[in-house]
């Protein structure tokens, strides 16, 4: 973690604390919560997205999740008060605060999953512990203001992590006394063994063997000695990589999160952010895939 990230963490944390003039405010259905710094006043109105910063806590001291550290802020939609019996204490709490606020809410772990998430607490999480849920307001805004935002600050984090990516695998292959090509999409790649036969497009269906492992552990996280699969359906990584073998020949691509899975991941496989190694062998490429079959054709 960066200088500046261990900072923000602790302007959160400090906001947390609380201090001597902090209040205590109640929803309509009597979720408690403390302000302890109050903003501009102007609570969101119908239809406005109300965007904050956020750190979840628990009691041991341990940080679930910083919006900081993750780059991204979070958005609630406020809608009309219709809704607002059918809301939970922290939606409602949402309708409550002004652009400037900073505010905290604690609660057991099975009421914040209760009334935050609407689901049990996961297995193998202690359910004697609290929870808290420190919110700072940045800003309310219409829609289309708010896509705006959005836009601008998820192109800000592309970059930002294009950079990263950047420097963590030029850092890996100094290390490891490797010699590496790249390509103008920030794939590097290193050819084993070039035997000059022809080569796919992404177009085509390819059939290769591989192994793919994590860059930051070395840890395998999928394989197979033969595939069969169209060029166009996978990461962009492969779809770079791959053409630049003929068949027979074999490498090793280093491949940056943002042409893997990027920000998303892979649910139950890939992280999020994940700079991920592939070595792979071409051994064949056709016109197209066969569905029955699972080979090229």
């Amino acid at each position: 973690m960066n200088r500046i990230s261990n900072v923000l963490i602790g302007l959160t944390v400090l906001l947390c604390i609380g201090c001597n003039k902090e209040t205590e405010k109640q929803t309509a259905n009597g979720l408690k919560f403390k302000v302890v710094k109050s903003g501009d006043g102007v609570q969101p109105q119908k239809e406005e997205i109300l965007v904050f910063d956020y750190l979840l806590k628990d009691s041991k001291d341990s940080v679930w999740s910083n919006s900081h550290v993750e780059g991204m802020p979070s958005a609630v939609q406020i809608n009309d008060t219709s809704a607002m019996s059918a809301e939970n204490g922290i939606v409602q709490m949402f309708r409550m605060l002004s652009k400037g606020d900073s505010v905290t809410v604690t609660l057991p772990i099975e009421e914040f999953f209760k009334t935050g998430v609407g689901a049990p607490v996961p297995n193998g999480v202690d359910t004697s512990i609290e929870l808290s849920y420190c919110i700072q307001v940045r800003d309310i805004m219409k829609m289309d203001d708010f896509k705006t935002f959005q836009t601008e600050l998820m192109e800000k984090k592309r970059e930002q992590q294009v950079g990263r990516d950047a420097t963590i695998i030029n850092k890996y292959l100094a290390e490891n006394n490797i010699t590496a090509q790249q390509d103008t999409s920030g794939l590097r790649y290193v050819i084993h063994t070039s035997k000059g036969g022809s080569k796919p497009t992404v177009e085509n269906c390819v059939e290769v063997s591989y192994r793919g492992k994590f860059l930051k552990d070395g840890k395998i996280f999928d394989e197979s000695e033969k595939l069969s699969f169209p060029l166009n359906g996978v990461i962009p990584g492969w779809q770079l990589g791959i053409p630049k073998l003929g068949i027979g020949d074999s490498a090793t691509f280093y491949i940056p999160s943002g042409l893997a899975y990027g920000p998303a991941g892979y649910p139950g496989a890939i992280p999020r952010d994940a700079i991920l190694i592939f070595d792979v062998e071409l051994l064949g490429f056709g016109g197209e895939f066969d569905e029955v079959t699972r080979t090229c054709k």
